[in-house]
């Protein structure tokens, strides 16, 4: 997986002048003052750790995905199972984790895609894997998450994802992904 890295000169034009730190906590939040073709420009920019998204896929054609209550939009969204890589894990094993956490199941994990979750604002990038051979055990959800599994056909989350039935971001981009890259041919 690889992140288009050249800014084909499009920030040869800017410079920080300066970068200030006005909210720390789980997330950070500064405020960085720009020039750019002389003009000062203020960007509030989100700094928030990597996370993991994982598309958990049963018997080839059927997928898990989570409801799970968002307060932040005052919704429950349908969405894969995902979450943020914690202080010492790698991103495999924070996929692992978190399949096992919200959908009760272990299996074989291979990296599928990597996103930038709201690149206007936020430094979120989410590397996201495809889960197969999934085993059943123990679903051991986080103490402020509200989850119920979901399984459904793949062609089904496609056209929900299609339809705007599915709005998460996140699971739309990997759903469509998976979709093009392993049913489109078929």
């Amino acid at each position: 997986m690889a992140i288009f890295t050249d800014n084909l000169g499009l920030s040869e034009n800017i410079r920080i002048v300066e970068s200030k730190r006005v909210y720390s906590g789980d997330v950070c939040v500064r405020l960085d003052t720009l020039l750019y073709n002389q003009k000062i420009i203020s960007e509030e920019v989100v700094e928030h750790s990597a996370s993991v998204g994982v598309i958990p896929i049963i018997n080839e054609d059927e997928v898990f995905l989570v409801l799970q209550y968002r307060h932040a939009i005052g919704k429950t969204l349908l969405e894969i199972p995902a979450g943020k890589i914690e202080r010492g894990e790698t991103p495999k094993q924070a996929a692992v984790r978190e399949m096992a956490e919200e959908i009760g199941h272990s299996g074989q994990v291979f990296p599928f895609i990597q996103l930038y979750l709201a690149p206007g604002y936020d430094t979120e990038l989410m590397y996201v894997f495809v889960a197969r051979d999934l085993q059943s055990k123990q679903a051991i959800p986080d103490e402020n998450e509200r989850i119920t599994v979901q399984k459904l056909k793949i062609s089904e989350a496609f056209e929900k994802a299609m339809t705007g039935e599915i709005v998460d971001s996140k699971t739309v981009a990997s759903i469509l992904a998976y979709w093009a890259r392993f049913h489109i041919s078929k």
